[in-house]
């Protein structure tokens, strides 16, 4: 074997040759230990000799911590041995050191010795520090008697608490243990703990789950510490193995959901990197903004997103599974180990890129337009089958052409032919027709064939077997596009904005989709959310259960899918799929995009930079906060979680049972932190590589400088007389229940079950601070004020003195409310009252809401007390009388006007009546509560919800004028104005419209419809031409229009708009002046809201003012919502969730009402400019479609755009039936000089005059 005398052994231990020498200096067990390179205290000297061809060479001598198996390579190692046991075992330990090369040595498993209470002296030896390390040795293991642990000292430590859990591993060869006793102070033994990988002879593994389980459980059991595995004593406990990557987090390194997702890297893609020639192209081009058919230059960031997408949907690469953890070993070679499942692997497993993912960009900032880039960039670049399936073409009829050949084969390769036509046809003028239409040929279409492997064909010996034929799937160039209903005329306009040539199918409604051959030829089909899950509606029967019904989509492989407001599918739970997602699920599908830009309620963009000068501290603090609570974060990983799994299908978290080779991931286990989920493991740095896997975005300071500034600022108002007057009664109504309830028992407001009465009485609470005037008639209120004087004086419940005084402040108040004349209007004719000075004629009397002045003679000239209901009447009465004065006269003393003032007013006075008896539900709750405390009612007339023909709008005709301008206005008309509103709220809205309206557009926020109600009646009489986006009331189409309109139109200035229709995505870039009515307690809901208007392609500056009324309920939202962190907000679903605005509510005071009991005028807020109520169109009829733009005024004559039930033809045809109004019927009484007036369809109307607020307004 080898020709010097003194060598008995020479053998090859992983490529290197090892010489054990007998010398009497070394143990035999450093044979294994030097073997594997690993450290071996006192061996002395060791010498390397390289082999040549001269024979062996001798090496420089080296330490033994530099020897290691690289440097063994092709050497021979020469190890001294003790004399007394050369020649012994040694074949034996050579071999055990190669076979245990095949394990990784992970760390110690520490064993207290005094748990083995020793007896035997072989375990009382373990103590001795002249000890090596011993193996546990199996009966066939093949380890040499000097390395083997004594049998009955093996026998006791496997019979120990901390080993027995693992003993099954070590039978099963799973692990090998080695022992070092300690030196015999700290009395722990230190096991070496060595795993055989499940990608190392694999053949021999059988992986049981009781085993696996062990290994997990082991993993999380042993100290890493390097030290503690070189034996040292006082070695600190490493409880992780040693992270082999820079980018792991440490444990106690937590980080919110909401901090990561800012924290995900800018797109900063490489072009030059990528391998596909093509793929790098369109890249490069995005990045350039040099596209054909892309008519809007990109902003850089713009391009990076969409050039990231390319590289996304062509090399998406592959990626480690995220199950796995990288750690270095005790050698410092790297290795792999998922803790839940117990998986070691030596190498890591890797899984397929995911080819799509999460387009998350910032409100405003044009991912309609980076989508479109993205279709542009790849438009002619065909699908490709999907593994293991191959393309081919359909079977032919007859021999083919050499054409057809060659047509066939391109498309089978998905050669994206299209651009050498166009570039021939451009350059050249050659057109190649015969070409291209062969290439389109259904014979030549490429296709792959999708067979039910799972699906067996019944044996039968009298029936042949049914045969399922495979679905034919054509590969396209068409990208799927699903929007909700009101983006879908967005989409269309973006398209036509920013784009040409693409060939685009719109399906919105009920109409069929067309057969492949023609699908084929769209590269955009654009479906409404709505018609899209009427695919999954019409395969189900009667029963509920699916029906296999053919569609053509099945039959297409898609470029891509992208879902605008794609979050909406996270919701729910984890087995939970909407009709949306069952269809999806049939489809094929290349690459699958989530367009959001908050793809979870606590997940959105954080501004570092602080609150802009001029704004509300509060509000940026709000917003900038990075805590959460665990709930929410736990809602929010688990939405991200629904759209990975159920939408984009990411491995492995989309594993299935089915899968064979492969293991399900469960979200929740490896995502989740502990923290967040019971049975969650995940570490941070998983978290954190699954979002920066899914999420395409800019971090918001690299792109705030483009979005236009915005000042937010607080509107403190000090309220009118009446605003102050109405709080109270609330008050009052909350004092009188309180006290007279004991704070007990169900007759209490605030008992749990009178949960739904309280919410009612919020809603009405916070709607006084615009108008409560309506709430609590004077009968109400003189039941109340009986009520509590009776049980003071009956003193059969004893209260505090404290109680007894809100009790007697709030009495005193009652009486004064319930004796205010201005007060009693509002609730008697359930109206808003307004302030006419210069009534026509000197006196309108018989046009006052105010009974009194009927027999005041000193009436004549002072300011009357109206609504804007009879203002409406008043200018269709006077409107033929606006530039004749002479018939103005006439009338006037003649009378007439008088008497359609009086039938006006009774017409009010008997529609209020009819409203107050058809409610019946609020007596039922007041008889249930303590004190005769009722909640307030605030009753208008609703058309159903969808119904668009008893939709009203304001839609005032163009030819409107104010006074003076294009004709002249008789005087007495001139001179009347409205001085005053009763809600300081409300004028304050007026002067600061009519300030702005010229130069600016104007959105207005409000939650209730009973104020969008009011503002728009003042808007009409006024004729300040506006639009109302409601939650309910008009469909999908009529949103669109009015988003169009408002957004093309001049004409139309203000947009009011429901505060929970803010969130979808809508542009009013158009809008730079924003107003919310009242204040908004969660930021979010406030910055979807601006975010409507503060738009990357927005012009001006953004300037939003929220409306406060001071000592109200809104003064105290506006100051909890400065003081909360995100953690307390994503806690609040209502105000009544957060404890000091329920305590506040609890606790409800008696405002000081001003001393000064003036009735009229001096009890309602001020006009800064009073506003005339004649002109030019004043009070006019008019159709509900005048000046709706009615198709998109952006679209380009190039654009081949294909609608299908939104058409704009059939837009147009809206049909539109007169209402009743939203308050009250006509009125009663006729008028000679309604003859002739011009009735809703164009003819005239005889019938009395219809007092109707035409309102842009449906609930």
């Amino acid at each position: 074997m080898c020709q010097q005398a003194e060598f008995e052994m020479l053998c090859v231990v992983h490529g290197a040759r090892s010489v054990a020498q007998g010398k009497p200096t070394q143990s035999l067990d450093y044979v294994s230990q030097v073997a594997r390179g690993l450290p071996a205290d006192g061996l002395g000297d060791a010498s390397h000799l390289d082999v040549s061809a001269d024979g062996l060479v001798p090496l420089p001598k080296a330490s033994v911590d530099e020897v290691s198996l690289p440097d063994l390579h092709g050497a021979v190692l020469v190890l001294e041995l003790p004399a007394s046991r050369a020649g012994t075992g040694i074949p034996q330990a050579i071999h055990h050191a190669a076979w245990l090369g095949k394990y990784i040595p992970v760390g110690c498993l520490e064993v207290s010795v005094d748990e083995t209470r020793p007896s035997s002296p072989e375990l009382r030896s373990l103590v001795d520090p002249s000890q090596g390390w011993l193996f546990f040795a199996r009966p066939r293991d093949d380890i040499p008697v000097p390395l083997r642990l004594p049998a009955s000292v093996q026998d006791d430590f496997l019979k120990l608490p901390p080993i027995l859990p693992f003993v099954g591993l070590w039978r099963s060869r799973w692990i090998q243990m080695a022992i070092s006793p300690s030196s015999g102070y700290d009395r722990i033994a230190r096991i070496r703990i060595y795993i055989l990988p499940q990608d190392v002879d694999r053949r021999f593994i059988n992986l049981t789950p009781e085993l696996m389980k062990a290994t997990s459980r082991l993993i999380s059991s042993l100290n890493y510490s390097p030290a503690c595995w070189g034996g040292a004593i006082d070695a600190d406990r490493q409880n992780r193995p040693t992270p082999n990557s820079k980018h792991d987090l440490p444990e106690d390194q937590g980080s919110s959901p909401l901090a990561m997702f800012n924290s995900v890297p800018s797109p900063d893609p490489h072009p030059e990197l990528e391998p596909d020639p093509d793929t790098r192209d369109a890249m490069q081009c995005l990045l350039d903004s040099q596209l054909c058919g892309l008519t809007t230059k990109l902003y850089p960031y713009q391009g990076r997103s969409a050039a990231l997408m390319v590289q996304r949907e062509e090399q998406p690469g592959r990626t480690i599974d995220p199950r796995l953890r990288s750690a270095l070993d005790q050698e410092a070679k790297p290795w792999y180990y998922d803790e839940v499942s117990g998986s070691v692997l030596r190498e890591p497993r890797y899984y397929d890129g995911l080819r799509g993912g999460i387009l998350a960009e910032e409100m405003g900032t044009g991912k309609t337009l980076i989508c479109l880039a993205l279709i542009l960039s790849t438009k002619h670049e065909p699908t490709k089958a999907p593994e293991p399936f191959v393309a081919e073409t359909p079977a032919r009829s007859k021999k083919a052409s050499l054409m057809d050949m060659a047509a066939a084969t391109a498309n089978r390769r998905s050669i994206p032919w299209r651009p050498y036509f166009e570039a021939y046809a451009a350059q050249y003028g050659y057109e190649f027709q015969h070409c291209i239409r062969a290439l389109t040929h259904p014979e030549n279409r490429a296709l792959y064939k999708v067979r039910n492997i799972l699906v067996e064909p019944r044996k039968s010996i009298r029936i042949a077997p049914l045969v399922v034929p495979p679905k034919e799937v054509y590969l396209s160039c068409t990208s799927l596009i699903i929007a909700p209903d009101n983006l879908v005329k967005q989409w269309q306009s973006e398209i036509d904005k920013h784009t040409t040539g693409l060939q685009v199918l719109v399906l919105a409604k009920k109409e069929q989709i067309p057969p492949i051959t023609v699908l084929l030829d769209y590269d955009i089909i654009l479906f409404s959310e709505t018609r899209f899950e009427r695919i999954q509606r019409e395969r189900m029967d009667a029963e509920g259960k699916a029906s296999d019904i053919y569609c053509p989509l099945e039959h297409i492989r898609f470029k891509r899918c992208i879902i605008d407001e794609g979050h909406k599918l996270g919701n729910r739970g984890w087995k939970w799929k909407s009709d949306v997602m069952m269809v999806i699920d049939r489809l094929e599908i290349a690459a699958r995009w989530v367009v959001t830009g908050t793809p979870s309620r606590g997940l959105y963009g954080v501004d570092p930079q602080p609150p802009v000068a001029g704004g509300t501290a509060g509000n940026g603090n709000a917003r900038g906060g990075l805590q959460s609570t665990k709930r929410q974060e736990r809602e929010d990983l688990q939405r991200i979680g629904n759209l990975a799994i159920k939408f984009l299908k990411v491995r492995p978290w989309a594993n299935t049972k089915e899968e064979a080779g492969d293991s399900v991931a469960d979200w929740k286990v490896y995502v989740m932190h502990p923290s967040r989920h019971a049975h969650g493991h995940g570490p941070h740095d998983c978290l954190k590589r699954a979002l920066d896997s899914l999420i395409i975005r800019h971090r918001l300071s690299d792109i705030s400088t483009l979005l236009p500034p915005v000042d937010e600022k607080i509107v403190l108002l000090d309220g009118s007389y009446q605003d102050k007057l109405s709080l109270n009664l609330f008050s009052m109504m909350i004092i009188f229940n309180s006290v007279q309830s004991q704070r007990t028992d169900m007759d209490y407001f605030f008992h749990e079950r009178q949960r739904k009465s309280l919410i009612q009485l919020v809603k009405n609470l916070k709607q006084a601070s615009f108008f409560g005037g309506v709430f609590f008639s004077a009968d109400d209120i003189a039941k109340s004020i009986n009520t509590a004087e009776e049980f003071l004086q009956k003193k059969a419940v004893k209260i505090s003195r404290d109680d007894e005084n809100l009790l007697t402040e709030a009495i005193a108040f009652a009486k004064i409310a319930a004796k205010n004349k201005l007060k009693d209007i509002s609730n008697k004719y359930h109206t808003m009252p307004l302030y006419l000075e210069g009534f026509p004629g000197g006196s309108g009397r018989r046009w006052s809401l105010d009974d009194d002045d009927d027999d005041d003679d000193e009436g004549d000239g002072k300011a009357i007390c109206t609504d804007a209901g009879m203002i409406y009447a008043l200018q269709r009465f006077l409107n033929p009388c606006l530039d004749a004065p002479t018939s103005l006269r006439v009338m006037i003393e003649s009378g007439r006007l008088d008497r359609q003032g009086e039938a006006e007013r009774s017409h009010i006075l008997l529609a209020a009546t009819d409203t107050t008896n058809n409610s019946t539900a609020q007596p039922a709750r007041a008889s249930s509560l303590a004190g005769n405390t009722p909640l307030g009612e605030d009753h208008h007339s609703k058309p159903k919800s969808g119904v668009l023909e008893k939709a009203i709008q304001s839609l005032a005709g163009a030819d409107t004028a104010s006074p003076g301008s294009h004709v002249e206005i008789a005087e007495p008309l001139a001179k009347t104005r409205i001085i005053s509103t009763i809600s300081a709220k409300l004028s304050y809205l007026i002067d600061a419209i009519i300030r702005y309206q010229d130069e600016e557009q104007i959105i207005v926020f409000y939650e209730n419809n009973n104020i969008a109600y009011y503002l728009a009646s003042v808007l009409e009489i006024l004729q300040i031409q506006h639009l109302i986006y409601a939650r309910a009331g008009l469909d999908a189409n009529r949103r669109a229009q009015y988003v169009t309109t408002f957004t093309h139109s001049p004409r139309f200035r203000v947009l009011l708009m429901d505060i929970s229709q803010a969130a979808f995505g809508l542009d009013m870039r158009s809008a730079s002046r924003i107003y919310f009515i009242s204040p908004v307690l969660n930021p979010q809901v406030e910055a979807q809201a601006i975010g409507r208007a503060r738009r990357i392609s927005q012009q001006k500056p953004v300037s939003v003012e929220t409306l406060v009324l001071r000592g109200s309920i809104e003064e105290v939202i506006v100051n909890r919502r400065r003081q909360m962190t995100h953690a307390e907000h994503s806690k609040v679903k209502s105000i009544l969730d957060d404890r000091h605005i329920y305590q506040w509510i609890l606790n409800a005071k008696i405002i000081p009402m001003p001393a000064d009991d003036e009735d009229g005028v001096a009890q309602t807020a001020l006009l800064t400019a009073p506003q005339s109520i004649f002109g030019r169109g004043f009070g006019r009829q008019i159709d509900p479609n005048e000046g709706l733009v009615m198709g998109n005024p952006e679209a380009k004559a190039h654009t081949n755009t294909k609608l299908g039930a939104i058409g704009m033809d059939e837009a147009v045809r809206v049909p539109f039936k007169p209402s009743r109004g939203l308050k009250r019927p006509q009125s009663p009484s006729p008028s000679p000089s309604t003859q002739g007036m011009q009735g809703p369809n164009g003819g005239t109307d005889e019938s009395a005059p219809k007092r109707r607020l035409h309102v842009a307004f449906t609930v």
